[in-house]
C-alpha cells in the first residue's frame, strides 16, 4: 500500500495553538508531561503525540477530523489506553474520547442503551446492573477499560462462550468519517429506501458493496475455521450480512481501531443478568487431560471456561492461591441459571461426573455464594498485576499474546508452547479462554538486554508462523492487530485478501491519516 505522506509541522505547538481556536483552550493539551503520558499504552511501543485533544461532542470530533486531513497530521482515537498492540498511541494528534461518557438511552424492554465511547465498562455494567441488565463482553481489564477500545478492538474475554464478542452485541454506530460527515452505521435491509440513499450519499460504502460482491467466493474462501477473529477487516462479517438480505455496517467498523472513523455513540445490545451462577476450580495432574475435558464440559453450556498453565500458576504462586503442587493445569469454569429449567446442583454433579474419570490433584472447588465465588477468581484476575512484580527487570511482554487455535487441539499448543519458552529459558504464563482455543501467551524479558530483545523477535516470528501453519488458528482473537500484529495480516490472509483490506482502508481513509501503522502496515 502506498500511503500518502503525513507531514508534521516542525513546529509541534502550532498544531496545538489551532486546535484552542477551534475547540477552546481547556481541549487541546500539549505540554510535555500530557504528551509523555499519551506516549504509551499498555503495549511495548512508545510514541509521542505532538497534540491532545479531549473531545466533548461530535462537533469536536468533525473539527479535529477535517484539521487533522487538511494538515496531513495522524489521528488516533483512544479511550482509556489499556491496549496491548499499540493503537492507541500515535505521532500526530491523540483525540481521547474519555470525556464523552454517558450512557444517552436505555430501553429496559428491548434491552439497548445509547452509550458514549468515554464510559469505563465497569460503570456501564454498574448502572446497567440497577435494571437487571449487562453488556455481555468483559475483557479481563473491565476495571479500566472503555467502551471506546472495546468497539475498536472487538473486545470478548472470559464469558465469550454465552455473549460473544463486541461485534456480534452492538446494532448501530455512530461514525465521523474523514470528510468530517456522519454515518448511521447500523444493518440496512437491502430493499429499504434509506439504503439506496446511503449509497449514493457515501461514495465508498457503493465501493465497498461492489467490493464485497465481486469477491464473495474469495472472501469464503479466507473466512477463518476457529471460532474467534479480530485479525484484518471483518469482510466475513459484511458478506453474511448481504447474504442474509441486509448490509452490516457494523461489523465493519467494530474491530477497524480508529483506522476507518472515529466513533461518538454505539448503541448495544443488553442481556438479562444470570438469576444464579456456580463457579468451579479443577485441577489437573496432566495437561493432556484438559484438552480432552473441554469438549466434554462445553456440553453443559458453561458461560466461561478459562485455563492457566503450570508455568502460570508458579508464577503467581500455588501457595498463595491453594493450588496443588501437583497440578498440570487449572481449569476455571462458570455455568449461569436464568431460572427456567436450569438447576445449577445437577450441572455440578454432571460436571463433576466428567472429570471424575481424569486424573485430579484435588477434587473440584465449586462454589455458588458470590464472595466465594469471587475468591475462585482471584488467581486469574491476579495475573497481570502478579507478572508485573514478579522481576525488577523482566516484565511480561505482549507481542504474541491473542492466538486462537481450534479448541480441541490447546493442550497441544500449550504443550508446545511450554518447550518453546524452555528452550530459550524465558519464564513465561498461558492462559485465556480455552473453550474458544484462545490462548494469551506473556513472556517475561527484560527487552533492553539484547538477547531478551532476540528472543523476543524470534518467538515473534516462530509462534505465529506456527499457530498459522500447523494449527490454522488465528494471529488475534480479541486484543487487535495493533501496530504488533500489522505485519503478520498479510501472512495470515493471503496477498489477495489483504489487498481488498487495503482497498478498504484506501476508500475510507485516502489520505492516511486515520490511526497509521494500524492493521495495514
Amino acid at each position: 500500500m502506498t500511503s500518502p505522506t503525513l507531514i508534521l509541522p516542525e513546529r509541534s505547538h502550532a498544531i496545538a495553538s489551532d486546535l484552542r481556536a477551534a475547540l477552546g483552550v481547556d481541549k487541546v493539551k500539549d505540554d510535555y508531561s500530557t504528551r509523555t503520558a499519551y506516549a504509551v499504552d499498555a503495549s511495548i511501543y512508545r510514541m509521542m503525540p505532538v497534540a491532545v485533544v479531549l473531545v466533548e461532542s461530535e462537533e469536536d470530533i468533525a473539527a479535529t477530523m477535517r484539521y487533522a486531513v487538511q494538515r496531513g497530521i495522524p489521528l488516533t482515537p483512544r479511550a482509556a489506553g489499556t491496549n496491548l498492540t499499540g493503537s492507541a498511541i500515535g505521532a500526530g494528534i491523540i483525540l481521547d474520547v474519555s470525556r464523552l461518557n454517558r450512557v444517552l438511552e436505555l430501553n429496559r424492554e428491548e434491552r439497548w442503551a445509547r452509550v458514549q465511547p468515554g464510559i469505563v465498562l465497569a460503570e456501564l455494567n454498574k448502572e446497567l446492573g440497577r435494571h437487571g441488565l449487562l453488556f455481555g463482553p468483559d475483557p479481563s481489564s473491565g476495571d479500566m477499560c472503555k467502551l471506546g477500545g472495546m468497539l475498536a478492538n472487538n473486545s470478548s474475554g472470559p464469558h465469550t462462550l454465552r455473549y460473544g464478542a463486541v461485534k456480534d452485541n452492538v446494532q448501530a454506530l455512530r461514525v465521523c468519517l474523514q470528510s468530517g460527515e456522519w454515518l448511521d452505521a447500523k444493518a440496512y435491509g437491502l430493499d429499504d429506501p434509506a439504503y439506496a440513499d446511503l449509497l449514493k450519499t457515501h461514495r465508498q460504502l457503493l465501493d465497498l458493496r461492489s467490493l464485497l460482491q465481486e469477491n464473495a467466493t474469495l472472501i469464503a474462501q479466507k473466512r477463518p475455521t476457529v471460532s474467534k477473529n479480530s485479525c484484518g477487516y471483518n469482510l466475513f462479517g459484511l458478506a453474511d450480512g448481504l447474504a442474509q438480505g441486509r448490509f452490516d455496517l457494523p461489523k465493519l467498523f467494530v474491530g477497524s481501531e480508529g483506522t476507518l472513523g472515529l466513533f461518538s455513540e454505539a448503541t448495544i445490545r443488553l442481556v438479562e443478568k444470570p438469576r444464579a451462577t456456580l463457579t468451579a476450580l479443577i485441577h489437573f495432574h496432566r495437561l493432556e487431560d484438559v484438552g480432552d475435558a473441554v469438549p466434554k464440559l462445553l456440553e453443559l453450556s458453561p458461560s466461561a471456561l478459562e485455563v492457566m498453565d503450570a508455568n502460570t500458576l508458579n508464577l503467581i504462586g500455588r501457595a498463595k492461591h491453594g493450588i496443588p503442587a501437583a497440578a498440570a493445569a487449572t481449569l476455571l469454569v462458570e455455568l449461569d441459571s436464568d431460572g427456567v429449567g436450569t438447576d445449577l446442583r445437577a450441572q455440578a454433579e454432571r460436571m463433576t461426573e466428567i472429570c471424575r474419570i481424569y486424573r485430579l490433584t484435588s477434587d473440584p472447588v465449586i462454589a455458588f455464594d458470590p464472595d466465594q465465588r469471587e475468591q475462585l477468581w482471584k488467581a486469574r484476575k491476579a495475573l497481570y498485576p502478579t507478572l508485573y512484580r514478579f522481576d525488577p527487570r523482566k516484565k511480561p511482554i505482549n507481542f504474541v499474546d491473542d492466538v486462537v487455535v481450534p479448541a480441541e487441539r490447546i493442550s497441544e499448543l500449550i504443550r508446545y508452547l511450554e518447550e518453546f519458552f524452555a528452550g530459550q529459558h524465558v519464564p513465561v504464563a498461558i492462559f485465556g479462554h480455552i473453550g474458544n482455543g484462545n490462548a494469551h501467551i506473556i513472556p517475561l524479558l527484560d527487552v533492553n538486554d539484547q538477547d531478551d530483545f532476540q528472543k523476543m523477535v524470534q518467538g515473534y516470528h516462530e509462534i505465529h508462523q506456527t499457530v498459522l501453519n500447523r494449527f490454522g488458528g488465528s494471529i488475534c482473537g480479541e486484543h487487535g492487530d495493533g501496530r504488533v500484529r500489522a505485519e503478520y495480516v498479510k501472512t495470515m490472509f493471503g496477498p489477495e485478501l489483504y489487498d481488498l483490506f487495503v482497498k478498504v482502508k484506501q476508500s475510507f481513509d485516502p489520505s492516511g491519516v486515520l490511526n497509521p501503522g494500524i492493521k495495514i502496515s
